[in-house]
């Protein structure tokens, strides 16, 4: 069998040579490779061996799950900036609010919607639902189902912090059950935006948001999950959405157990550079949460994205905090993004939020409202849900490439979702079996890298036998698409 080779060639003295097989074809991009020899993820140069990976597309394994939703709705900058379409193109299915204040305005958290805690919480008249009202309708208009977090958002230095265990927790409940019965029983001209899913508090294992005991934590989630529950037992109620600290969520879990108390979800949070601890972490909660009874509650991450190396310099050394952000936004970033969404899909996970979706600081766009590279790393995903048909695959399990693969409901397009987050460049061949069509197949690249956003790369190329290579530079991702050639001739 003659290897389809569907990439151009380099020889040592730095001519691009394009195969017989492949002179006619397209490539508008050619110029360009010439220009940055090496750099662009489609020159097939000499270096690494190559890893061999096969796709079985007659044999389906599962569905792709679109766990590509993110935190915070589309308004931004004093609603300056409006990421609706962006949204839309995206499919975000569900956001989680926390942080908001940082991207849009004073809204949702508890000191905003009740800024007076000496005022009578039972008196419409006390809460400030306004712009609250406003920025969740703008989400909701969308199709989007809201995680509203109960608590308040992260702070600095402030003369008010708001990390300490609520005066009254009485107050804190009758405040939180008034919440609710604005935002989904009209109480006080509410808005009927039927959230389902409320969680109580942000990381409280770590001081930024929980001065006192972890005991202190689960008295006020038993409390408050107790009022909610009885309040209407169709919510979904849940935290702790913790940092990381796996002791503190097991007493979490327990001293729920003991009281019997409802969880309905576990959320949790993870930064990291190894998309791989995403499974690891999820099996080991999952675990956890079968242990003690809860085995049939839902585990939501609702942060994740790509950590630094040491959290101590951030926002006091320059040079660490503009280079870790940096990475955050640019090739490696939407890299790491495209690796841990695949990973998420082994994971113990059923709703996964990004942190964050907005123009903030580790969001997917820029201050103005221009997309950063990660954000093209979700819209490959998003196009690869158009083949959720998982396929079986074998792949080197010691590559840093990560490979997913999907067929549509018609079994006829495939798409092949590639990343390399290393600093190397790889080199695949795919063999493909079990093709749709006894045809001539023909696949399509786009390419996102340090100078390519989710871009075509060359044109349509004809595959007339069931293999190809495909090199990938460092910090890089591709989607190819595969389907029967139109009007072969």
């Amino acid at each position: 069998m003659v290897s389809m080779i569907a990439t151009v060639e380099i020889e040592k003295a730095g001519r691009i040579v394009v195969p017989k097989r492949l002179r006619g074809v397209s490539y508008p991009l050619l110029a360009l490779a010439l220009a940055s020899l090496g750099s662009a993820s489609s020159l097939h140069a000499a270096g690494p061996a190559t890893q061999s990976i096969t796709i079985d597309a007659a044999k389906v394994t599962g569905v792709i799950t679109r766990l590509n939703d993110v935190d915070n709705g589309p308004l931004c900058q004093h609603g300056i900036v409006d990421l609706s379409r962006y949204y839309k193109q995206l499919g975000v299915r569900n956001v989680r609010l926390h942080d908001v204040p940082w991207s849009y305005d004073d809204v949702l958290d508890i000191e905003y919607i009740f800024p007076d805690w000496n005022a009578d919480p039972d008196r419409a008249e006390s809460y400030n639902f306004v712009q609250s009202d406003f920025y969740i309708k703008t989400i909701t208009d969308l199709g989007i189902n809201i995680i509203f977090r109960l608590g308040f958002s992260a702070e600095g230095i402030t003369s008010t912090p708001h990390n300490i265990p609520p005066p009254s927790y009485d107050r804190w409940v009758a405040v939180a059950e008034h919440i609710v019965r604005h935002y989904n029983q009209g109480w006080a001209n509410g808005p009927h935006a039927n959230i389902k899913y409320w969680e109580i508090w942000n990381e409280p294992d770590g001081s930024g948001f929980w001065s006192g005991t972890p005991e202190q934590y689960y008295r006020l989630y038993e409390v408050t999950a107790t009022a909610l529950k009885k309040l209407d037992n169709s919510l979904y109620v849940g935290g702790p959405a913790i940092a990381g600290n796996q002791s503190f969520l097991e007493g979490f879990i327990k001293y729920a157990r003991q009281r019997n108390l409802d969880i309905d979800f576990v959320s949790w949070h993870i930064y990291t550079r190894n998309p791989a601890d995403v499974i690891d972490r999820g099996e080991m909660i999952h675990r956890m949460m079968a242990q003690y009874g809860y085995a049939g509650a839902q585990s939501i991450l609702d942060e994740w994205n790509f950590g630094p190396l040491d959290w101590q310099p951030l926002f006091v050394d320059a040079d660490a905090t503009r280079t870790y952000f940096d990475s955050t936004q640019n090739a490696t970033g939407a890299a790491f993004d495209a690796a841990f969404l695949m990973a998420l899909e082994d994971a113990h996970v059923d709703i996964a939020t990004f942190y964050t979706g907005t123009s903030a600081i580790w969001g997917l766009f820029t201050a103005s409202g221009v997309p950063q590279k990660p954000y093209y790393a979700f819209l490959a995903f998003s196009d690869l849900l158009r083949s959720p048909n998982r396929l079986a695959q074998t792949s080197p399990t010691t590559s840093p490439v990560r490979v997913i693969a999907g067929i549509a409901d018609d079994r006829q397009t495939i798409r092949i979702f590639i990343s390399n987050p290393s600093n190397e460049a790889q080199a695949l061949r795919f063999d493909l079996i079990g093709l749709p069509s006894d045809g001539p197949m023909e696949y399509r690249e786009r390419l996102i890298d340090s100078q390519s956003d989710f871009v075509p790369v060359g044109g349509s190329v004809k595959i007339r036998d069931s293999t190809l290579e495909q090199n990938i530079g460092p910090h890089s991702v591709i989607l190819l698409t595969i389907s029967p050639q139109q009007n072969p001739g």
